[in-house]
């Protein structure tokens, strides 16, 4: 994917995704009160979300890269981006847990929900054109 496009599409899912927290942090406030500890969770798990995101342009950027002028993608590559996309997760719900105190560690992991929740609504409520085909 271009760095342009790349861009737009983050900073679109970042906008959506700042949207998706507010609900959160707003569902959260009368089950367990407005706590500054889970809108810290939630920025923790938006910038969790960043990296992932930054991590996977990567990859798919080298493996495209590698196709197009080798002929080859490697799968090695391909597990080692996951797993180090794993691990920043790991990383900042771990974080989140030894300083429970202060983070809440589910609100960590509610923002890696956010791109499925925005893709799937945006695929559900794109208008259809008058062939049906679905509009740009």
């Amino acid at each position: 994917m271009p760095d342009e496009a790349f861009r737009r599409e983050l900073l679109m899912l970042m906008r959506r995704g700042l949207f998706l927290s507010i609900a959160a942090y707003l569902i959260s406030v009368p089950v367990i009160g407005a706590t500054l500890r889970f809108a810290l969770g939630l920025a923790v798990g938006h910038l969790v979300l960043l990296g992932t995101l930054i991590l996977l342009n990567c990859g798919i950027s080298r493996m495209a890269y590698d196709a197009k002028h080798s002929g080859v993608t490697s799968q090695r590559r391909y597990l080692l981006l996951y797993a180090l996309r794993l691990l920043l997760f790991a990383a900042g719900f771990g974080a989140a847990l030894l300083l429970r105190g202060y983070i809440h560690p589910v609100a960590v992991c509610i923002p890696m929900l956010y791109p499925r929740i925005i893709y799937t609504a945006g695929a559900l409520f794109q208008k259809s054109g008058p062939s049906g085909a679905k509009k740009r």
